[in-house]
């Protein structure tokens, strides 16, 4: 009874890890979804939020040098030919030698070694709250690129996402047309053979027919390739299926936050402000860092250990008497009174750094202004295109589907039918142009705005 309980937990934990695999091979996003995954698994995202990870390491960096510092040194030494000096004769008590002669004689012993702990704890040094803020403010710098590169995976990701839809309506609409072509074929082919119809008007039908086909077929590997760009935005696999759950009818291309021509923005909303004033916070920093480099530094120092010294390595290793302890407790000073200029020549660069921040944030600015202007004209007129494509896209369908029913009533050619259909192609095909034009302007104008993707 035992056993067979353990078989049944065995088996119903494999069935479970089977369906958990299997599950995530077939997945259906939505935009949000495809755009979370991306943020979540992008390649390019992934290595800039490594250069973060860095950042932050360089902030305990900064942040260890005002905590103590601890080492501990030891070693020993075999004085193998011992250091000799030159003292006066009488030194020695030799008294055959005269008053001024000297001798050499040897000045240590065979074997000395030492052991100590010291402790170092900095008290003032200017530059070092100054770096320790610079830090900070380059991790906060990190974490703006890696906010620019997730808008511009986000950006990658929406316009992939849209031409993947646009690129699946195009393939219904033609499968549509496929099926009518094909109708009308048939049709054509019965009346042929009854004599009501010519050769010509069924190879005039089969000509279409093959266009559509080849149509087809393109946009059938322009839908796989579409997919694939996206699932390498999103950092996918390609060989994972994906589904998408949205539609072309929630897009909204005239909504008022786009359009409005008084509508209130910020420089601050746009990434690439932002992060050249986090670079402009740098330069200051710099500037202040090296104006706190005239300042003393002062430190305070403590060590303590232990020395010795024998001609013997018995005595040598003769801890109880042989060892002797000493201590040292002190302040030090540090003071660059001057520094050959250095000191003034990078104050002075990073005066001339600031002017050209604040030139390249006029340019940005001016840059911002045009930008919004152009992306606004360019949405309103892709607006306008899609709306005038739409209608006549509609129109080549009626005209389309009256020039049917006259085919099939009797009182209209094949050729009327034909040219009909190739007009309502072309308007179909525009109309996509337009569409997907229209998508990217919407797109491109939101990334302008600063409003395409926000992590704050």
């Amino acid at each position: 009874m035992q056993r067979k309980t353990v078989l049944t937990l065995l088996f119903t934990i494999i069935a479970t890890a089977i369906y958990a695999q299997t599950d995530t091979t077939k997945v259906s996003y939505s935009l949000e979804e495809c755009v979370q995954y991306a943020l979540d698994n992008n390649k390019n995202l992934k290595s800039t939020r490594l250069e973060e990870a860095i950042a932050e390491t360089q902030v305990g960096e900064t942040r260890s040098m005002g905590l103590p510092q601890v080492s501990f040194q030891a070693g020993i030494n075999y004085n193998y030919e011992v250091q000799k000096a030159f003292l006066p004769a009488s030194f020695t008590g030799d008294t055959t030698a005269s008053a001024d002669e000297s001798v050499p004689l040897p000045f240590g012993v065979k074997y000395d070694g030492n052991a100590a702990f010291s402790v170092s704890q900095l008290l003032f040094d200017g530059s070092y709250f100054v770096g320790l803020q610079a830090a900070k403010t380059l991790r906060e710098l990190r974490q703006k690129e890696s906010n620019q590169s997730e808008i511009q995976t986000v950006e990658a990701v929406t316009k992939a996402y849209y031409m993947v839809l646009i690129s699946l309506e195009r393939q219904e609409l033609i499968n549509a047309n496929k099926t009518q072509l094909e109708n009308l074929l048939s049709d054509t082919k019965a009346l042929y053979e009854n004599g009501f119809a010519e050769n010509i008007d069924v190879d005039r039908i089969m000509v279409n027919l093959n266009n559509v086909k080849t149509e087809d077929n393109r946009v059938k590997r322009a839908l796989s390739y579409s997919y694939d760009v996206l699932k390498f935005q999103m950092g996918m696999p390609l060989n994972q299926e994906l589904n998408l759950t949205g539609s072309l009818e929630d897009l909204d291309f005239v909504a008022a936050q786009y359009l409005d021509e008084e509508n209130t923005f910020s420089y601050e909303e746009r990434i690439e402000y932002s992060v050249l004033k986090k670079n402009e916070e740098l330069t200051q920093l710099d500037l202040r860092n090296n104006k706190a480099t005239h300042l003393p530094k002062l430190y305070a120092n403590f060590s303590y250990g232990w020395n010795t010294g024998a001609n013997t390595t018995s005595e040598l290793f003769d801890f109880s008497d042989r060892w002797l302890s000493f201590g040292v407790l002190g302040v030090s000073l540090q003071w660059d009174l001057f520094t050959g200029l250095n000191r003034s020549s990078k104050m002075q660069k990073n005066r001339i750094q600031l002017e050209q921040v604040a030139l390249q944030k006029e340019s940005l600015e001016s840059s911002i202004d045009m930008e919004i202007k152009q992306k606004k004209d360019d949405l309103r007129s892709a607006k306008e295109a899609l709306d005038v494509q739409k209608q006549n896209m509609e129109l080549a369908k009626r005209v389309y589907d009256q020039a049917q029913k006259k085919y099939d009533a009797g009182t209209g050619s094949s050729l009327e039918v034909i040219d009909a259909e190739t007009a309502r192609k072309e308007a179909e095909t525009n109309y996509y142009s337009a569409l997907y034009d229209a998508v990217i302007a919407k797109i491109e104008l939101e990334k302008a705005l600063g409003i395409l993707y926000n992590n704050n």
